[in-house]
């Protein structure tokens, strides 16, 4: 009987290369002409817009700025006050990453650190912002491989094996462009600062779409022409559409938003009201849950053959989970009776263990609050940290599981109390992208030889070594795993070292 082959393909989405990375992007930057010259250096902030990923041969690049505000106590030689530069950080970044190609997928998640303020002299200031990176390349392709082999005497070692394969990847871009206003007594001097975060994110799948939906939160410092600060808060609603043929809500689905550009500027047409214009970008993975035969190995009695494999790298137990976080306690803030104009939350889970169906994380929430100083002739800053640790229950998760978390803060609220005490109620919500990496060994071929086996023997006596299988045996004496335990009358196929077996030759 000749050797028969059946086949199938496989949508494989190989996991090339994870990495991590930190960068500093620096620059100087001159006070303009129309603003006073530097006395002392407030506070600063930052948004990271990114323009472009892209993948290259050994390579991936990230293009894209980071928008810095200043705030700083400027002196006119009239008044002191506090004052702001707004600057622009470009940024085109490389970094090497061996064996990936420019057909293959990215996912890359930059993240903004410490951002430094020297000042140089009184018309000039150097700032340092540290970027994080995390970047991931995935492979996608189809790969033929040998899942049965039609032969009268064949011997196969297989397994079922759960893996994701890739579904679809897909994206879009919205925008949102929006008048924020502010109170009508206000005549809007100057932008100080400008916070923009996306938050609440969440999807729903329907009719081969993906409905993705998040909130734009946005938080503006700003100065009035009769020298008061003050804070406008607003959120606008995000959602976009990508298509996915054949996506269904049973598909595991990693998605992101990012901003991709923003301009933040007083209106011009309309008083009283600050104009924003933000492009946001959107990405989508879907995954099917797929059980694939892999034949391990195999072997014929009576056939010589020889077989071709391969190794690739796929991911298994793709899964999406969420939890929350609130803290509800009171701090002292010691400022006496000066005035909170804003409150910066910066959450860092410096503690993540990964445990069978929950994942622990511990860390600090940063707060820094922006007051004002001398009876809000100026301005300073107080920092607190909150520690916190919580656990996220996820059912199913193997200890061994790879994860991503990222956190929002979904809502705040800070409440100044007599006597220099703060109320302080935060919510984070973390979700948690997880998967396990699989290594598969796949049979590409399989050929007929010409036989070689000796015919030199009828019967012999072995004794098991450690390590040893039936597998291993039967295949080492061209016998087979069942022959074994017919003539040694073994009641499963669990043998010990030491133990002796009788291997009669197999006659078909």
């Amino acid at each position: 009987m000749a050797i028969k082959l059946e086949k199938s393909k496989l949508a494989v989405n190989q996991v090339m290369a994870n990495k991590s990375e930190m960068i500093d992007v620096d620059g100087d930057c001159i006070v303009p002409d129309v603003k006073p010259d530097i006395l002392e250096i407030v506070g600063t902030s930052g948004v990271v817009n990114i323009y472009k990923k892209e993948v290259m041969d050994g390579k991936v690049r990230v293009d894209g700025s980071v928008s810095v505000y200043v705030m700083y106590i400027g002196d006119d030689g009239k008044t002191r006050g506090v004052r702001s530069i707004n600057h622009t950080l470009d940024f085109s970044q490389s970094f090497n990453v061996d064996n990936v190609t420019s057909d293959m997928n990215e996912n890359i998640q930059v993240s903004m650190g410490t951002i430094n303020c020297k000042v140089i002299n009184e018309r000039k200031i150097n700032l340092k912002v540290s970027l994080g990176f995390e970047i991931s390349i995935m492979a996608n392709s189809e790969v033929e491989f040998v899942n049965n082999v039609v032969l009268k005497d064949i011997q196969k070692l297989e397994s079922t094996m759960p893996v994701n394969v890739v579904l679809g990847v897909g994206q879009t871009k919205t925008s949102v462009k929006e008048t924020i206003n502010i109170d009508a007594s206000d005549n809007l001097a100057e932008i100080l600062k400008v916070n923009g975060e996306i938050v609440n994110r969440s999807i729903k799948v329907s009719y081969n779409k993906i409905l993705t939906k998040a909130d734009l939160r946005m938080k503006i410092l700003y100065s009035t022409e009769d020298g008061r600060i003050n804070t406008v808060t607003a959120k606008f609603p995000i959602m976009g559409f990508i298509d996915m043929q054949d996506i269904s809500e049973d598909n595991p689905c990693e998605y992101d938003f990012e901003i991709k550009n923003m301009v933040i500027k007083p209106n011009s047409a309309e008083e009283h009201s600050i104009y924003v214009e933000i492009e946001v970008g959107i990405s989508a993975t879907a995954y099917n849950n797929k059980d694939i035969n892999v034949i391990q190995d195999l072997y014929s009695p009576s056939t010589n053959l020889k077989f071709e494999q391969s190794n690739i790298k796929m991911i298994q137990n793709k899964a999406v989970y969420s939890g929350t976080y609130s803290i509800n306690q009171k701090e002292l803030l010691n400022i006496g009776d000066e005035k909170v104009y804003d409150v910066d939350v910066n959450v860092v889970s410096s503690n993540v263990r990964v445990n069978d169906n929950e994942v622990s994380i511990s860390g600090n929430a940063n707060l820094i609050f922006t007051c004002s100083a001398n009876g809000m002739t100026g301005m300073q800053t107080r920092k607190l940290e909150l520690p916190f640790e919580t656990k996220v229950a996820c059912s199913g998760m193997s200890s061994k599981a790879n994860v991503r978390i990222k956190t929002d803060v979904t809502s705040q609220d800070f409440n100044i109390l007599p006597g220099g005490e703060v109320n302080i109620k935060l919510d984070m919500g973390f979700t948690i992208i997880s998967s396990n990496d699989v290594d598969l060994r796949l049979i590409n071929n399989v050929e007929e030889m010409e036989n070689e086996y000796a015919d030199d023997y009828n019967m012999v006596i072995y004794q098991v070594k450690k390590d040893d299988s039936l597998w291993k045996i039967a295949k080492a004496f061209n016998s087979t795993v069942q022959s074994i335990i017919d003539t040694n009358n073994l009641q499963s196929d669990k043998i010990f070292p030491g133990d002796q077996l009788f291997i009669e030759k197999y006659m078909g």
